[in-house]
């Protein structure tokens, strides 16, 4: 288990679900950030989906 996923699987639901939404209003605007203009770090994007997937992955595992 990755240690983003142990860090996930720790937190409660709300605070979950709380993050979720955090991350993807933040990707929203990278998105379009990146659309617009050249950014240093190409890569950004893929991380925050890579976080948004880990935690999807864990709320997930905790409401089952």
């Amino acid at each position: 288990m990755s240690k983003s996923m142990k860090e996930a699987s720790q937190k409660t639901v709300q605070e979950l679900e709380k993050a979720v939404v955090d991350l993807r209003l933040e990707l929203a605007k990278l998105t379009v950030e990146a659309s617009v203009s050249q950014q240093k770090n190409t890569n950004i994007v893929a991380n925050k989906r890579k976080q948004l997937a880990v935690l999807l992955t864990a709320l997930r595992q905790k409401k089952s």
